[in-house]
């Protein structure tokens, strides 16, 4: 199929997959009505025969043959309701991803405040994570492993080899829509998911040694325990005679069942595990069998497959887990007592621990960037008219370079674009202009674009030209009373900081308002400082300012450019059109809002 190009087509795509998923439906439940229908006439058929007169009699082998065909016909009916719930998870599925492209519901929900870290350089002032947030238009992942790793992959630097490889596994899954199908079918119901920190909490707590004497004490106990008791049923021998020695196996099972019982317990209540587990090895034996073309994916499935293939080995712990989630059900509580299944199942968890934490986290590991990776070829399957960045080698200055460059958490239709040329000739952008004008969305569209570069995935522009840079925003600072932290001291700790990094690295800087918190002398003075030590370390980026005494740092010596956004009417100080203008802000609307708000000024 051809990936659709724009998002009419892309709409119009998806209301295909629900209407074929209806029809589909309408097809299993016209089946399962006619099988239905059938087993009644089993039914009624089985009690015609069986309550025939002695007079009449009919044989045996005849009242049979409709019991024999109902019992039959069970797996049959079984998968047509495990199609039907098949079905209804996909439409769920479509509906959700129609509600994302179709603009009703662009946000997933999720938000990444999890993965928050304290004075990340850009994470707040970008909206990365958060409600509303570049995270929550990106997460279509499957379990809280994904969410991770596409925090990761948004917040954490890499290299320009690593987004290239990124890019290249990214268009490799973009027209796999069957696979992501099968994602969104892992697990038992649609809203199982794992927790991030599930798995390694579990995985960091050392399991509980037992002596290998136990194990085999409880083996022969068991085993004991069944010979008996079908020697009894059996009638091989009375049950008087083989009451001793079940006694005795019972009792010296009970006893080292108590013996290890404070060990075993906390392996038995850790449910959670036990309930996704299964979510967890579905996803990697999907992954085990992928056969990919991009270097990275199969890096990644192949450490599905080392130090041994995940799928088999997640399989012996989950049927431990089985036993462990089933011992408490009233069908199987008087067995799990009989035969001690919970301390068999929880011995054979920790060995199981000790042997394979250390490859699950690596299977953790490549799951995580798996379905980082997948989520951003999802939103590269829905933005068709976003392209791919030139991601420029290291060799190269500091460069930004975009071609009708958009804010990507404006829907495509309203975002208005501009051009952006950061580059040796123009080492910075110095934007003054109107409140409401654009400036803040300005720079985090340009923020964003980036970090979705260096993800891997497209950018919303029609092109871009960037090398590798760290990023460093100050847009979003406020004052924080439980850290006795005016915004003004907020905004020198993450100057300081951004200056720390560009020392390292070269750095994409973008601030918003400098030094709004104090007057405008020593702003120049403070600005000044900044931006000179800014622009010795191979930074580029953009300033903006309300305070126009700052637009005299902007010079053809330190290659810093004026610009402003305004409206264009001076008659109408507040018809903005967000475009980005050569110069200087000619115009001010701040009294403008004041007559907005019924004062006179």
């Amino acid at each position: 199929m051809p990936l659709p190009q724009d998002n009419p087509a892309l709409q119009a795509h998806y209301r295909d997959c629900q209407s074929s998923l209806n029809r589909e439906q309408q097809a299993v439940v016209a089946r399962r009505l006619r099988f239905r229908l059938f087993l009644g006439l089993c039914l009624a058929l089985t009690v015609y025969l069986g309550t025939r007169p002695p007079s009449h009699p009919v044989p045996n082998w005849l009242v049979m043959v409709p019991i024999i065909a109902m019992v039959a016909s069970i797996p049959t009916y079984l998968r047509f309701q495990s199609e039907l719930i098949r079905i209804q998870r996909l439409q769920v599925f479509y509906d959700t991803n129609l509600s994302r492209v179709d603009g009703s519901k662009p946000q997933s929900g999720l938000t990444g405040e999890e993965f928050h870290t304290p004075s990340h350089l850009y994470d707040r002032d970008l909206n990365i994570l958060g409600p509303d947030s570049l995270f929550g238009l990106l997460a279509t992942v499957r379990t809280g492993i994904g969410q991770r790793g596409l925090a990761r992959l948004l917040l954490e630097p890499a290299t320009t080899q690593q987004s290239l490889d990124r890019q290249r596994s990214i268009q490799e899954l973009t027209p796999l829509t069957i696979l992501r199908e099968q994602i969104a079918l892992l697990g038992p119901s649609r809203f199982e998911e794992i927790p991030a920190s599930l798995f390694d909490t579990w995985l960091d707590d050392s399991p509980p040694t037992f002596h290998p004497a136990v194990s085999w004490t409880l083996v022969l106990t068991s085993t004991t325990i069944i010979t008996l008791l079908l020697t009894g049923l059996f009638h091989y021998a009375t049950w008087s005679a083989l009451f001793p020695y079940l006694t005795a196996a019972f009792a010296l099972q009970t006893a080292v069942a108590l013996l290890v019982r404070r060990r075993v317990l906390p392996i038995l209540n850790a449910s959670n595990v036990a309930r996704q587990m299964q979510l967890f090895a579905d996803g990697l034996a999907l992954l085990q069998q992928q056969n990919f073309n991009a270097p990275q994916l199969r890096s990644i499935a192949q450490a599905c497959r080392e130090p041994v293939p995940a799928a088999s080995i997640l399989k012996r712990i989950q049927n431990q887990f089985v036993i462990v989630e089933q011992r408490n059900k009233e069908h199987f509580y008087v067995l799990s007592l009989l035969f001690s299944a919970g301390t068999h199942a929880a011995i054979a968890i920790a060995n199981w621990k000790r042997k394979h934490a250390p490859a699950m986290k690596q299977w953790m590991a490549a799951w995580a960037e798996f379905e980082a990776l997948n989520a951003l070829a999802n939103y590269a399957f829905e933005h068709p008219e976003d392209v791919y960045p030139t991601l420029l080698p290291d060799s190269e200055p500091p460069t930004f370079l975009a071609v009708a460059v958009g804010h990507p958490l404006l829907p495509s239709h309203v975002c208005i674009r501009n051009n952006v040329a950061l580059d040796n000739d123009t080492r910075f952008y110095l934007i003054s202009g109107s409140n409401m004008a654009g400036k803040s969305t300005l720079l985090r569209a340009i923020g964003l674009n980036a970090v979705l570069a260096y993800a891997g995935a497209p950018v919303r522009a029609t092109s871009l030209r960037i090398r590798t840079l760290a990023i460093g925003a100050s847009l979003a600072l406020t004052d924080s009373l439980a850290e006795g932290k005016s915004k003004f001291l907020a905004e020198v700790q993450r100057l300081y900081a951004i200056l720390a990094a560009c020392q390292h690295t070269p750095t994409l800087f973008l601030v918003d308002e400098l030094f709004s918190g104090t007057n405008s002398h020593d702003r120049c003075i403070a600005a000044e400082a900044v931006l000179r030590l800014l622009l010795q370390h191979q930074a580029i980026g953009a300033l903006s300012t309300h305070d126009l005494a700052l637009t005299v740092l902007a010079t053809p010596e330190n290659h810093g450019v004026n610009v402003h956004m305004a409206s264009p009417d001076p008659d109408d100080p507040l018809a903005f059109d967000f475009l980005l203008k050569p110069g200087v802000n000619p115009s001010s609307n701040a009294l403008a809002i004041i007559r907005m708000m019924g004062i006179e000024a």
